[in-house]
C-alpha cells in the first residue's frame, strides 16, 4: 500500500506530463485568406481604376466620331435647330458647294415666321451636319465650336487627360526610383505634357468662330506637344517593351491619320468633305490611348499601385 507522501509524489511526477489547455490557433488556410484579403479589396479598386479609364476613353472617342450624327439628332431629330439656328438660308455657304436654301427646305428648317433658317456659327447644339458651313470641309472643331460642343469636348476629354498625369508622366516618376530613369529625362516627360494641357486649353477657349487664326496656332502647338510627349513616354518604358511598342505605334497612326486627312483631296463627296475630320478623330483618339496602354501593359505598373496604396489600405 502506499502512503499519502507517496501519492503526493507520484502527482508531483506527473503533473507536467498532463495535457494543458492551449489557446486556440487558427488554421493555416484562415490565416491565409485574412492575410489575402486586403490585398484582393485593392485588386478590385486597381481593377476598378482600369474601368473607369478604359470606359471614360471609349466615351471621348465614341464622341468624336458620332459628332456628325449627334449634330444630327439634336439639332434636328430634338428639333433644337428650329429655336438655335437664326441665320437666313440664303446666306449660307456651303463647302461642298450644294444650296443651302435646298438643304434647308429638304429638313424643314424654319422659323417661327416661316422663313429658311439655317445654322451659322456657335448656331446649335453642335454645328451643322448637312454641309460644312462657311468653311471647305468638316473638322472636330468646325463641330465643336458651339458653347454646348465646347463643353462637351472639355468634359469627355478631362478624364482622359486625367489619365495621362496620373498614369503617364506620374506614374513613370514613382517607378524611376527602381526603373534607375534620370531625373531629366522624366521633367522633360512632364514639360511636354505640361505644353500639351496649356494648349489644348487654348485651342477650347479660342474656337473657330471667335478667333480661327489663334485657334489653328493652338491646334497645331497642342498636336505637336502630344507627339513630342508620346514619344518621351515610349522611350522612357523603353520602346522594345510592350507597352513601347504599343505607344510608338498609336504615335504613327495618329500622325498618319492627321497627314492624310490634311492632304486628302477637298471635294463634294462625302470622304471628300469629311476626310479631314475622320483623321482627327484617329489622331487625338491615338493619343488618349496611351494613358490606357500604360495602365495596362506599363512594365511594373501594376506592382508599383498594389506597393503604393498598400500603406493606405484598411480592411
Amino acid at each position: 500500500m502506499c502512503n499519502g507522501r507517496t501519492m503526493q509524489s507520484s502527482m508531483t511526477l506527473l503533473a507536467p506530463q498532463m495535457p494543458q489547455k492551449e489557446e486556440y490557433s487558427q488554421p493555416p488556410g484562415e490565416i491565409h485568406a485574412q492575410d489575402r484579403t486586403p490585398h484582393l479589396h485593392l485588386e478590385l479598386r486597381i481593377n476598378a481604376l482600369k474601368g473607369l479609364l478604359a470606359f471614360t476613353t471609349a466615351l471621348f472617342v465614341l464622341f468624336l466620331f458620332s459628332l456628325p450624327f449627334l449634330s444630327w439628332l439634336f439639332n434636328d431629330v430634338f428639333g433644337f435647330a428650329k429655336n438655335l439656328c437664326e441665320t437666313p438660308a440664303e446666306e449660307i455657304q456651303c463647302g461642298g458647294g450644294v444650296s443651302y436654301v435646298e438643304i434647308a427646305e429638304k429638313l424643314g428648317r424654319r422659323n417661327a415666321a416661316g422663313m429658311l433658317v439655317g445654322c451659322g456659327c456657335e448656331d446649335g447644339i453642335l454645328r451643322d451636319w448637312s454641309c460644312a458651313v462657311g468653311t471647305t470641309s468638316f473638322s472636330i472643331s468646325y463641330f465643336i465650336s458651339t458653347a454646348p460642343g465646347t463643353g462637351a469636348m472639355a468634359a469627355l476629354s478631362a478624364w482622359p487627360c486625367i489619365g495621362m498625369w496620373f498614369y503617364g508622366a506620374g506614374m513613370l516618376r514613382k517607378l524611376s526610383n527602381t526603373e534607375g530613369t534620370h531625373a531629366a529625362t522624366l521633367d522633360f516627360v512632364g514639360g511636354t505634357l505640361v505644353a500639351f494641357q496649356f494648349f489644348y486649353g487654348l485651342f477650347l477657349m479660342n474656337t473657330t468662330c471667335l478667333a480661327p487664326t489663334f485657334h489653328a496656332i493652338s491646334v497645331t502647338l497642342f498636336n505637336v506637344a502630344a507627339v513630342v510627349h508620346y514619344l518621351a513616354v515610349a522611350y522612357t518604358v523603353d520602346r522594345s517593351t510592350r507597352a513601347g511598342m504599343y505607344i510608338t505605334i498609336s504615335v504613327a497612326v495618329g500622325v498618319a491619320a492627321i497627314g492624310l486627312g490634311a492632304v486628302w483631296p477637298e471635294s463634294p463627296s462625302w470622304l471628300g468633305q469629311h476626310a479631314f475630320w475622320l483623321g482627327e478623330c484617329i489622331g487625338l483618339s491615338s493619343g488618349m490611348s496611351i494613358a490606357p496602354i500604360l495602365l495596362f501593359f506599363g512594365p511594373g505598373v501594376q506592382d508599383k499601385l498594389l506597393v503604393d496604396s498598400a500603406p493606405h489600405l484598411s480592411v
